[in-house]
């Protein structure tokens, strides 16, 4: 059996924000577990610790139409740059505005995003230039 398959296999989960291009969406999921996503509106997933029912994760769906439309103009992008993921969702925030403020599952919903972003200090790490062009 290749030693290199079984090696990735016993790497120990390291939470990363991913952009998963099939999907056109931006995930964070800070342990790997099983999970349950909750779809919040048509941008926002939270993942939930499939035990527990605690806030595991996030998916931001329709990532590169928002990057394209919202991201991409206030930032000026270098080979290696990254966008934070808080960023993103902060913006998400600003965009949507009314339509989150005046339901508060919402608003909870976008305000525990964004602290998990913050805590974990998540970044989306796929080279951008891509969506960019």
């Amino acid at each position: 059996m290749n030693t290199q398959i079984i090696q990735d296999l016993t790497v120990e989960y390291s939470p990363t924000a991913i952009y998963l291009d099939d999907a056109d969406s931006v995930e964070y999921v800070r342990r790997d577990v099983s999970s349950v996503y909750r779809r919040v509106d048509g941008f926002l997933t939270l993942v939930l610790d499939m035990r527990t029912k605690e806030l595991n994760g996030f998916r931001l769906k329709g990532f590169r139409n928002f990057f394209l439309k919202h991201l991409k103009p206030r930032y000026q992008l270098i080979d290696d740059d990254f966008i934070p993921l808080v960023s993103v969702i902060e913006e998400a925030v600003q965009v949507l505005g009314t339509k989150i403020i005046s339901d508060p599952k919402r608003q909870d919903a976008y305000r525990q995003a964004r602290k998990m972003a913050f805590e974990g200090m998540a970044k989306i790490e796929q080279p951008l230039q891509a969506m960019a062009a």
